[in-house]
C-alpha cells in the first residue's frame, strides 16, 4: 500500500481506506488518528486547541481529539506527557506504522494501523527508552462526537453462584444520571452533551464496546484475560463521556518494562451501518 498524504482538520495526514471507511492518520503529531468517515461524516471529535491537561512540568497536553495512545494508571507526570512532535512514519503491508520519538517520560509510543477485509487492525506499542523500568500498561483512547450512545457488555454470565463481573465506577459517576441505562448484559450511555462528566468501566469486560451515531455502528474489540492485572480495578474496557466527546476506551494489563523493553496492545474496529 501507497499511502496517500493529505491535510485534514488542519494536520498533515496519511489517508486509508479499507472498504467503505476511511481513516487519516496524522504524521504532525501523535501518533494519532484524527479522521474516521463512513458515510461521509468525521465520527471523530475535533476539539479545539485550548482542550488540554496541564503536565506538572508546565506543559500542556493538548487533546485534539480522534484516537491516541496513553500509559494507564493515569499519573499526571507520565500520562500528560506532550506529544506534538513529528512522527516517523513508514508503510507496512495494507497499512502504515507511525512511531513518536520518545517522550519526557522516556516512553515511546507507536500505533500500526492495517486493513484486513472490512476491519481495521490497530497494533499499540509502548517502549521503555528510559533509563528506569516503569510499570505501564497500554491505554487505547478513541474520543468520537458527541450526541450518539455507547453500549458496554458486561461479559458473560456463568453457570455458577460465583460473582463473574463488576461494574467499576469514577467518584463523579452518578448511577441515577437519565443518561445512564442498565440493559440486562451492559449499560448504555447517551453522551449528550451539557451534562457533565461520566464514566464508567466493565471488569473484566466482555473485550468489546461499540458507539452509535444515527444510522452508524462502530465497534473496538480486544482480547481480555482476567488472570491478568489490569489498571482501574480491572477495568479492560471503559466508556467516558465529557460535553464535548465520548470516549471508547480499551486497556492492556500493566507490565514492569525494563530498558529497552515494550508491550503491545491490539485493538479490531470495524463500522457498519445499521438503520435500526
Amino acid at each position: 500500500m501507497t499511502p496517500e498524504t493529505t491535510s485534514f482538520e488542519g494536520h498533515t495526514c496519511v489517508r486509508l481506506t479499507s472498504g467503505h471507511s476511511t481513516l487519516f492518520v496524522t504524521t504532525s503529531l501523535g501518533p494519532r488518528i484524527l479522521g474516521l468517515t463512513g458515510r461521509g461524516t468525521n465520527l471523530l471529535a475535533v476539539l479545539p486547541p485550548e482542550a488540554g491537561l496541564e503536565h506538572p512540568g508546565g506543559e500542556v497536553f493538548r487533546l485534539v481529539g480522534g484516537h491516541r495512545l496513553w500509559a494507564a494508571p493515569e499519573i499526571p507526570e507520565i500520562t500528560y506527557e506532550p506529544d506534538g512532535r513529528p512522527c516517523l512514519v513508514t508503510s507496512v503491508g495494507e497499512g502504515v506504522r507511525v512511531q513518536a520519538p520518545p517522550d519526557g517520560a522516556g516512553l515511546t509510543k507507536t500505533l500500526q494501523i492495517r486493513t484486513a477485509d472490512d476491519r481495521w487492525i490497530v497494533d499499540h506499542e509502548l517502549r521503555n527508552d528510559g533509563v528506569r523500568p516503569i510499570r505501564v500498561a497500554p491505554w487505547a483512547i478513541t474520543q468520537l462526537r458527541p450526541g450518539g450512545r455507547a453500549f458496554l457488555p458486561l461479559g458473560a454470565r456463568g453457570p455458577g453462584p460465583q460473582a463473574d463481573r463488576a461494574l467499576v465506577l469514577w467518584p463523579y459517576t452518578d448511577l441515577a444520571d437519565p443518561r445512564v441505562l442498565l440493559e440486562r448484559d451492559g449499560i448504555g450511555i447517551d453522551a449528550i452533551p451539557g451534562a457533565g462528566p461520566l464514566k464508567v468501566g466493565a471488569a473484566p469486560g466482555h473485550g468489546r464496546v461499540t458507539y452509535r451515531m444515527q444510522a452508524e455502528v462502530f465497534e473496538k474489540r480486544v482480547d481480555v484475560d482476567p488472570s491478568l492485572p489490569y489498571p482501574d480495578r480491572g477495568a479492560a474496557v471503559q466508556v467516558f463521556v465529557r460535553d464535548d466527546f465520548c470516549e471508547l476506551e480499551t486497556l492492556g494489563p500493566l507490565v514492569r518494562l525494563g530498558a529497552g523493553e515494550a508491550t503491545t496492545h491490539r485493538e479490531t474496529w470495524t463500522l457498519r451501518e445499521d438503520p435500526s
